[in-house]
């Protein structure tokens, strides 16, 4: 997907190991990836082998624009 905006909305879908979705709307940069973002939204463990979002670990994530589009 190209993005021609300096800055847009995008969802980012967080799938948690307890099989909980969580769909977080976020503001993302021409300059930044949804990876980028994702980790400004996590922390890791004190072990720094599980990616946590408010204390869930979280077993996969991806982004998509407001009109479904996916992002890199």
């Amino acid at each position: 997907m190209i993005r021609n905006n300096m800055m847009e909305v995008i969802a980012i879908f967080l799938h948690l190991i307890n099989g909980e979705a969580v769909k977080v709307p976020v503001t993302l940069m021409l300059s930044q990836s949804c990876s980028d973002k994702v980790i400004e939204l996590v922390t890791i463990n004190e072990e720094g082998n599980e990616i946590l979002y408010k204390g869930k670990t979280v077993f996969a994530y991806y982004c998509k624009t407001t009109k479904g589009e996916w992002v890199k």
